[in-house]
């Protein structure tokens, strides 16, 4: 196995389907100066050095050291010296006023810890009429999961369905919030693309194992039960999720998104 076969996963599959809509609304230019906020191990960044070519500057910023490292390693594979990672918070940005030309953030941007202060650090940063670029997926997205999630959870526990509204207002928004923040922090609309895609499973229990739930979905969902009834709660969810598999054949998830595409105004 040669080196280049290590890095061959460059596209992580919940970032994908984001992100190809995503680079297909970039303006192609020569001589800029691009970030990609919440870069992770370097998509889009390094697709899009790659394809805008040497001429410009191109900065992947993420809070994480160890996703940054192995951005490092596959921009040295591919030869691309105009690549930069840089380790901050996307609410407080390393850059002088008015440097990019372009900024993109693909399903990270809703992720910051404080938004509307990321935004200001994005006009502040962004030359006049400058693009940005983000993907995020909805408030819909795994609504099918939720609708049951919210059923056990009151039926075991009695709890209300505030608690899981609260955690998907917290990191999701409708179009209609985006695009009212984005005027609000100087950023024009230009067009939006709204898209979703389906993970489908053989069963409940293949939902609830798969890597992508387990890492990035089953912390947040056990947050929202109290640690003694967690047991109950999800084993109920699987069951119900099994038995819905039995009568359809299989249990789907949808995950609803849009780009925007946003000029500095």
């Amino acid at each position: 196995m040669n080196d280049f076969n290590t890095f061959i996963d460059d596209l992580p599959l919940w970032s994908a389907p984001f992100g190809l809509r995503l680079l297909d609304c970039l303006k192609i230019r020569r001589n800029v100066n691009v970030l990609d906020i919440g870069c992770g191990e370097g998509f889009p960044i390094i697709e899009i050095a790659a394809r805008f070519g040497k001429t410009g500057k191109f900065f992947g910023l993420d809070p994480l050291r160890k996703p940054l490292k192995r951005m490092e390693l596959k921009r040295k594979l591919y030869q691309l010296p105009t690549i930069q990672a840089v380790q901050a918070y996307a609410e407080f940005l390393p850059f002088r006023t008015s440097y990019f030309d372009l900024i993109v953030s693909n399903n990270g941007i809703n992720n910051v810890t404080n938004l509307k202060q990321t935004l200001k650090e994005c006009r502040r940063t962004i030359k006049p009429s400058g693009q940005m670029v983000i993907a995020v997926n909805s408030e819909q997205t795994m609504k099918e999961f939720y609708v049951l999630f919210q059923m056990v959870l009151g039926e075991i526990t009695n709890q209300t369905k505030g608690k899981i509204v609260s955690q998907i207002r917290s990191k999701r928004r409708s179009e209609k919030e985006w695009c009212t923040l984005l005027k609000e922090y100087g950023f024009g609309v230009k067009t939006v693309l709204n898209d979703q895609f389906t993970m489908s499973f053989s069963d409940g229990t293949a939902l609830m194992e798969h890597y992508l739930i387990r890492q990035f979905f089953l912390p947040g969902w056990k947050s929202l039960v109290e640690v003694r009834k967690r047991p109950a709660v999800f084993q109920r969810i699987e069951t119900e999720l099994n038995q819905l598999a039995l009568k359809k054949g299989k249990v789907s998830l949808t995950i609803p998104y849009v780009v925007l595409d946003c000029q500095a105004e």
